[in-house]
C-alpha cells in the first residue's frame, strides 16, 4: 500500500516533473551520465533527495526518460517522409536537419555512459536506428519511382547510412577524430547531398 501512494504522489505534478526531466535532460546531455548520483541530480535540482524520490523512482527511471525525450523529438522523421506536398529535395533536407538540430547538443560522454551503464537503453538506439532505415528505404523506392533520385540500388544507399549510424555510435571514433554528432550529421548530409569531388572547371562552365 505504501509503495501505491508513492507512485501516486509521483504522478500528482506531472508538470513539475517534467520540468526537473527539462533540466536534467540538458545536465545529462552536456556532462554524461556517471558522475550523477541521487544526490548530486538532486542538488542539480535544488531539491532534497525526498522531494527528488516524490517524483522518480531511480536514476535508471530518469536517464530512461531522458533519452525517450531525444527520440521522441524525431518523432516527426516518418511523417516528414511522406510528407507529398513538399518536394523530395525539401523532405530529405528537413529530415536531415531534424537529425542535426536534435543531435547538436548531445556530448561524446553521454554517448559513452549510456553504452557503457545502460546495455538495454543502448538497445533501444539500435532498434529506433532500424526503424530510420526502413524509413529511408522506403523514401528511397518512392524517390526513384518519382525519378527525382538517381538509380542507385536503395539497399546500397541504406547501407552507407547503416555504416554511418555505426561509426557514429563508436564514441572511441568519435573522440579519437574529435568529431561531434552534430559536425557528423552536418558533414555526413552535406557529403550525401553534394557529394565530396569539386567540380572541375569544365563542369562549371558546363553549368554556368
Amino acid at each position: 500500500m505504501g509503495r501505491n501512494a508513492v507512485s501516486k504522489e509521483r504522478n500528482s505534478n506531472p508538470k513539475k516533473r517534467e520540468l526537473y526531466m527539462e533540466k536534467l535532460t540538458a545536465s545529462f546531455k552536456k556532462n554524461g551520465l556517471k558522475k550523477y548520483s541521487m544526490d548530486n541530480l538532486a542538488t542539480e535540482l535544488k531539491i532534497s533527495k525526498a522531494t527528488l524520490y516524490h517524483y522518480f523512482s531511480s536514476k535508471d527511471e530518469m536517464v530512461e526518460i531522458c533519452l525517450m525525450r531525444v527520440i521522441g523529438q524525431l518523432g516527426d522523421f516518418e511523417s516528414i517522409s511522406k510528407d507529398d506536398t513538399i518536394s523530395f529535395e525539401d523532405r530529405f533536407y528537413k529530415m536531415l536537419q531534424l537529425f542535426s538540430e536534435t543531435f547538436s547538443d548531445i556530448s561524446n560522454l553521454f554517448l559513452g555512459d549510456l553504452q557503457d551503464e545502460y546495455p538495454q537503453l543502448w538497445q533501444q538506439v539500435q532498434l529506433f536506428i532500424d526503424y530510420v532505415h526502413q524509413v529511408l528505404t522506403n523514401f528511397y523506392n518512392d524517390g526513384k519511382k518519382a525519378g527525382v533520385f538517381r538509380d542507385i540500388h536503395t539497399s546500397i544507399l541504406v547501407m552507407s547510412d547503416r555504416m554511418f549510424f555505426n561509426a557514429i555510435s563508436d564514441v572511441d571514433f568519435l573522440c579519437k577524430n574529435n568529431i561531434t554528432l552534430r559536425s557528423a550529421f552536418d558533414e555526413y548530409f552535406r557529403m550525401k547531398c553534394f557529394g565530396f569531388i569539386q567540380p572541375s572547371t569544365k563542369d562549371i562552365m558546363r553549368l554556368s
